[in-house]
């Protein structure tokens, strides 16, 4: 294990309730036994005990022991193929609509995924821009998601706006539509793996633990032609998310049923 004693007391813990060993409902070891049984000083257990509890994992009660709290979609990541506008821009997950950024955002020059790439059509190895924000509800110490928009360099130079710190009312995909006079039109694809450092740190995850990875693309009109101007990666614990969406019938399921139809 890496980072601070806490750290590592607060993931040893982590992996204990979601082992099941501290069970839902439970309630934890008073700070002296946990400090006893992971090696470390009382107050560094209780800082990791209030790490978790801001994580989530655990309710906190003036002279009470720290309570389990039961995390069974707990928070739910609905996405029902559709997106959202409100005075800020568009959106794409509804329970997020009020959320801000974790931090200070970050942005730069660097070679992304090749998967990435292949997105966006440049070569693998070839530096792209990103901008990087980790997100969470007003007021959270810890991200609940991390987002990076990677965009090709030469659309940046094109439009330098979308490499401003701040990129106006909208952001980067009014930029976007308002410069290509054509409305943006995004396709998502939602995959699992397991955590990067960065996204351990970040998420407040154990290694071991699989986070949901939303890979969308932002397609533009250009003469004609449809590109993709932007990819956009969202990673989230999986342990702590789930995906909704309506099933639709497609014609051949359409009811009633044609007669002589299977």
């Amino acid at each position: 294990m890496t980072g601070t004693a806490q750290d590592r007391v607060a993931e040893q813990i982590r992996r204990a309730i979601e082992a099941g060993e501290y069970p839902a409902g439970g309630s934890l070891p008073s700070g002296e036994k946990l400090a006893k049984k992971y090696g470390v000083h009382r107050n560094t257990a209780q800082k990791a005990v209030r790490q978790l509890a801001g994580e989530g994992y655990l309710t906190l009660t003036r002279r009470h022991a720290p309570k389990v709290r039961d995390r069974l979609r707990h928070l739910m990541l609905v996405r029902d193929r559709s997106v959202y506008r409100d005075d800020l821009g568009y959106y794409f997950d509804r329970n997020a609509k009020d959320w801000r950024a974790v931090g200070t955002p970050t942005r730069g020059v660097a070679v992304p995924p090749e998967h990435v790439s292949d997105l966006l059509g440049v070569p693998r190895g070839q530096d792209v821009f990103f901008r990087d924000r980790k997100m969470g509800p007003a007021g959270a110490e810890t991200a609940l998601q991390v987002a990076t928009s990677y965009l090709p360099m030469a659309l940046i130079a094109e439009l330098p706006a979308l490499g401003s710190e701040k990129t106006g009312p909208g952001g980067i995909y009014d930029r976007l539509e308002e410069h290509f006079d054509s409305a943006l039109e995004w396709q998502e694809t939602i995959s699992a793996r397991l955590p990067t450092p960065e996204e351990q740190a970040a998420l407040r995850v154990p290694a071991l633990s699989p986070i949901l990875v939303v890979t969308r693309e932002a397609h533009i009109q250009r003469d004609g032609e449809t590109e993709v101007a932007e990819v956009n990666e969202t990673r989230m614990s999986a342990a702590q998310f789930a995906v909704s969406y309506a099933v639709r019938r497609d014609a051949s399921a359409a009811w009633p049923r044609r007669e002589g139809a299977a």
